[in-house]
């Protein structure tokens, strides 16, 4: 992707040496694959479809590790033998300018936009970005559970830059080692290549073998490590040292291949989806069909080869192509800033945005730096052996390009100081110090007391018809990375949210040590769950007594009761999620509290299973029964509560120009049968359990808000903040109250 086969730049301008043309003449074909490639990305993010449409990113990486290994061979093997420093200069010059200005308007942007916690988030990501680094910040974003349900990173794109990086930062040491080899043993330019290819060739597959294991075990951080993806790049690398041996390919073999290789594209484009094993093995695919396209152009002369492969030679293929890099770079960012400010319109709006701002960036960052003495390699800043002296009102656009998106990240990173400190919260989160019922306000007699559901109905009732936000408290747009100071204290600070995604921690150890009240109260309420579960201990310690209850939380990261084999988050392995069930039944029954409350998040993508509809009814609504019936008798009351709707992310919906109505949802379409085949799994096991369906805490008929009062209720699309759960106190008073 960032290694483009460009034109060469005017000789009238800059005295080079002339640029690589693999095979020989200009590649028109790989410009149409890059077309093809950034396409099928743009289609994916926009409109999600094709489903493979992610693997245009694959593309890339062989047409990457392509041509710049042919260059480096090249270089290697040339009298004037490899530059290092020349090499990396030309990779800052072809890659930096353009992804600064884009990182540079998104930080800002996202300070226009969005919250101080939001957009200094975002901030984070682009300095991470800009040193090529960005892919494992993502990857332990994406494995860390408390980012799930948050908003995506208008850079998260910028992850496959940061592979390619991380790949050409140690690639062209591999090759000198390997042609130092070679040289020691006094090979043929032959020989040479095939030991490279058997070593290249060992490297790829013990890449590739790496990929399959992550891939089942890690897999969101598989997606982004380089470790997993470098034998994409390497494939392309081992068709570079074989080019020699591809010219002799006739005419025929080579359109059939071309056109092989196109269909496998497609095929990969069409037939993956969320749910492939990736990039281990099926990104085999679409890798191994781009190698194909490559081979087929590789060693050709004069046009015929062109007319063959026209779907990646017609001019505007090339065109596409040309601007690939920046069109990949600024799609992103649109679609995400135009989901916030616009989430109504048509995805045309920022594919029309996108394109013209790649357009423009091509012609006036990308392509004049390119063109311009900026970093400019030894050999071509020399004129008939004398060093190059710059006119003195020559135009620097490589300089002003620099000197702006330098300016703008500081500028940036001014703004989210500033911001930060003056608009954070001064308090800690609500749940840090809850009210306790050991000093209770005078209570109403009850007849006198309004009905608790009544007053919430009306207060949802209110937040529905709000067109203008209220002061919120927390405000939203101070909600630090993934909602972290909105949630309960007793899980950010306490630490009582047992198997962390990042850290995989020991469940039983993290929770075991967490209860609440005092050691010689008389009554014991268990909370066992997942962080659903957790989000209700805010409201829990609020109502209760701690000198009459003391509060046992049993509560594990993404690990639903329900008896049913489980993944992690992000679709690693969980073996502590059923091991953490047995404690926790266990220990409930040596307990024998006299409340068990339990909540849970209803998982389908994490069954280990990998099944869907009604095969994974089927799969929960056994595994429902079967914890009911393990837990009955345990304890002298057992209260279920459905789990919430899922909501939209406040940090992302509620921006500086949203409405509440833009944070509103509705429920989904079989959120009723989904409670009615649990309730009835749950009375199957357990026929003297209480099923609370708490769809009316959350919504007034189909429609949900994102508030209620000055409270918002989630912190994330999935868990209540601990203001929310604050706010549903009463109602959680009202289900206890026969216990207390």
């Amino acid at each position: 992707m960032s290694a483009r086969a460009s034109q060469p730049a005017s000789r009238a301008r800059v005295p080079a040496r002339p640029r690589h043309r693999p095979g020989g003449g200009f590649r028109h074909d790989i410009e149409g694959l890059r077309a093809l490639a950034v396409l099928a990305v743009l289609a994916h993010h926009l409109f999600a479809w094709p489903s493979g449409g992610y693997a245009g990113v694959d593309v890339f990486f062989v047409i990457s590790g392509f041509l710049i290994t042919t260059i480096l061979i090249r270089e290697i093997t040339s009298p004037q033998k490899l530059s290092l420093p020349d090499f990396y200069r030309r990779r800052v010059r072809r890659l930096v300018p353009a992804a600064a200005a884009v990182l540079a308007a998104t930080s800002a942007g996202a300070f226009l936009v969005f919250g101080p916690g939001r957009a200094a988030s975002i901030l984070e990501d682009a300095v991470w970005s800009f040193f090529f680094m960005g892919n494992w910040r993502f990857a332990a974003s994406g494995t860390d559970y408390l980012h799930a349900g948050t908003a995506v990173s208008p850079l998260q794109h910028f992850w496959s830059l940061g592979v390619e990086e991380q790949f050409y930062l140690a690639w062209p040491w591999v090759l000198m080692a390997g042609i130092a080899v070679t040289a020691a043993l006094r090979c043929t330019d032959r020989g040479m290549r095939v030991l490279l290819l058997l070593f290249l060739g060992a490297l790829c597959a013990g890449s590739f073998a790496f990929a399959v294991w992550e891939t089942a075990n890690q897999p969101t951080t598989a997606y982004f490590s380089t470790f997993s993806r470098a034998w994409e790049l390497g494939a392309g690398a081992l068709l570079a040292v074989a080019a020699p041996w591809l010219g002799r390919i006739p005419a025929p073999g080579r359109a059939a291949a071309g056109w092989a290789g196109l269909a496998g594209i497609t095929a990969s484009f069409l037939l993956l989806s969320a749910d492939s094993a990736f990039p281990g093995p099926a990104a085999a695919l679409p890798v191994l069909s781009a190698l194909l396209v490559l081979a087929a152009g590789t060693g050709t002369r004069g046009p015929g080869h062109n007319r063959i492969m026209w779907p990646l030679t017609n001019p505007a293929s090339r065109y596409i192509g040309r601007i690939s890099y920046s069109l990949y770079l600024w799609h992103f960012p649109v679609i995400v800033f135009a989901a916030a400010l616009a989430p109504e319109a048509s995805p045309f709006l920022p594919l029309a945005g996108a394109t013209c701002l790649a357009v423009l960036s091509f012609h006036w960052i990308e392509d004049p730096v390119r063109r311009s003495r900026w970093l400019q390699p030894r050999y071509a800043a020399r004129e008939r052996g004398r060093r190059y002296r710059r006119p003195a009102l020559e135009p620097r656009p490589a300089r002003l390009a620099a000197m702006a998106a330098v300016g703008g990240l500081l500028s940036a990173a001014l703004v989210a100081a500033a911001l930060d400190t003056t608009l954070q919260p001064a308090a800690a989160p609500a749940a840090a110090n809850p009210p306790s019922s050991a000093d209770p306000a005078p209570e109403r007699p009850a007849a006198s007391r309004p009905d608790p559901l009544a007053v919430h109905t009306a207060a949802l009732r209110e937040a529905l018809g709000s067109t203008q936000w209220p002061a919120l408290d927390p405000d939203p747009a101070s909600f630090t990375e993934g909602g972290r100071n909105a949630k309960p204290a007793e899980w950010i600070v306490d630490g009582c949210l047992g198997g962390n995604e990042a850290r995989h921690e020991d469940p039983v150890a993290n929770t075991g040590h967490c209860t609440y009240g005092q050691e010689d109260a008389p009554k014991d309420l268990v909370l066992y769950g997942d962080s659903v579960a957790m989000a209700y201990l805010p409201a829990l310690r609020a109502v209760l007594d701690p000198g009459e209850w003391r509060i046992h939380v049993y509560t594990a990261a993404g690990c639903a009761p329900a008896d049913v084999p489980q993944n992690r988050i992000g679709g690693a392995p969980y073996p502590e999620c059923p091991a953490f069930r047995d404690w926790a039944v266990e220990r409930i029954g040596q307990l024998a509290p006299d409340v068990l409350l339990m909540a849970s998040f209803r998982y389908d993508a994490a069954l280990a299973s990998g099944a869907s509809g009604a095969a994974a009814d089927a799969e929960w609504r056994e595994g429902t029964r079967r914890i009911h019936e393990a837990l009955a008798g345990k304890a002298e009351r057992t209260v279920v509560l459905s789990a919430p709707p899922e909501a939209r992310d406040p940090a992302q919906c509620a921006t500086r120009f949203s409405a509440p109505a833009d944070c509103e949802t509705r429920l989904a379409e079989d959120h009723h049968s989904r409670l009615n085949l649990e309730s009835a799994a749950a009375a199957a096991g357990n026929p003297d359990l209480e099923w609370i369906d708490t769809t009316e805490w959350f919504c007034l008929g189909e429609r949900c808000p994102a508030f209620v009062g000055d409270s918002p209720l989630y912190a994330d699309a999935y868990h209540l903040s601990a203001a929310g759960s604050l706010a549903l106190a009463p109602l959680l008073a009202g289900v206890l109250e026969k216990a207390s």
